[in-house]
């Protein structure tokens, strides 16, 4: 703390000064243009180390380097706890209507919250949950709303709610805050598929996927095999090692079997939504008003999924 006489400190208090914030040994004061002993303009106290306005003392205080990572962290873990409670209700409401656990659509799910990070414990009580379909808990719905967002860009949002007229509000007001609508009917743009990935020669695929063992599998070995078993597309990603299979959701057990059969390989597929037409969204101003509008709708509580067919920039 300072060391100041008591004559000094006294006149300092008497001039509105705090002495509080400051560290250092004054050894001068100087005032300029002191007019009214109640309103002095500036005062500089003479310290060792430099000169230190008391205007300027405020900034000494309040940098703090851990406040900042506490604030990012805290931002970082409320937006995993929302990620985890969605996927936990969309994996409970899938269970809850599906036969088994080798039900496509909770296999998909399963996968996803696997990749988002979802802890394995959190998923099978959801799982379990869904199976036991116990009537003393929370009964959620799966809604799907459409229309077009900012730029005439496409849009389906996937939901999950146990109030639907809160959840159609809230929706609403995010497509019309940033300048779309839910006055038209998009769903005929997009088709819903399934997607196998399969590993190729050398590779496992994704981290992700469960498949411990490396594949011998070549691309044309992959496009045949999936071409004679009813898959629809195949697409190669060589960077990451894999081929991407999309089929049509009734064939996907027939798919799936010939694949793993002439790969020797357990194989995970998902549900994909895939726009046939895209709108290309560019310039600077219009891909942030975008993005904007992305971020709300993947922000509110009730989404867990959002579709569109916008072509954006790289």
């Amino acid at each position: 703390t300072c060391s100041v006489s008591p004559t000094m400190r006294a006149g300092l208090g008497v001039l509105g000064l705090n002495l509080g914030g400051l560290r250092g040994t004054i050894v001068g004061v100087s005032i300029s243009r002191m007019g009214a002993l109640r309103a002095p303009v500036e005062v500089h106290m003479i310290c060792k180390r430099s000169w230190v306005s008391h205007e300027q003392k405020r900034t000494f205080a309040g940098h703090s380097k851990w406040n900042n990572i506490r604030h990012r962290k805290a931002a970082q873990d409320g937006a995993k706890m929302k990620r985890i409670s969605k996927m936990s209700m969309a994996i409970t409401n899938a269970a809850r209507h599906a036969a088994s656990e080798d039900d496509a659509r909770l296999k998909s799910l399963i996968l996803e919250s696997k990749r988002m990070g979802v802890p394995r414990d959190v998923i099978q009580k959801a799982v379990d949950k869904g199976l036991r379909n116990d009537k003393d808990t929370d009964q959620h719905m799966s809604l799907t709303y459409e229309g077009f967002g900012p730029e005439g860009v496409a849009v389906i949002v996937e939901t999950i709610t146990d109030n639907k007229n809160r959840t159609i509000a809230e929706v609403r007001h995010i497509f019309d805050k940033n300048g779309g609508n839910m006055s038209g009917k998009v769903s005929w743009i997009f088709k819903r598929m399934a997607k196998i990935e399969v590993p190729l020669q050398g590779s496992t695929g994704s981290l992700t996927s469960p498949t411990s063992s490396v594949s011998d599998m070549l691309e044309d070995d992959v496009l045949e095999t999936s071409l004679n078993a009813g898959a629809e597309d195949v697409e190669s990603d060589l960077d990451a090692g894999v081929c991407n299979v999309l089929c049509q959701i009734q064939n996907i057990k027939e798919v799936q079997g010939a694949l793993e059969k002439a790969s020797g390989l357990d194989l995970t597929a998902e549900f994909v939504t895939i726009p046939t037409t895209t709108v290309v969204v560019d310039g600077e101003e219009n891909v942030a008003r975008f993005q904007k509008f992305l971020d709300a709708m993947q922000d509110q509580d009730d989404v867990i999924g959002v579709h569109h067919n916008a072509d954006l920039p790289h």
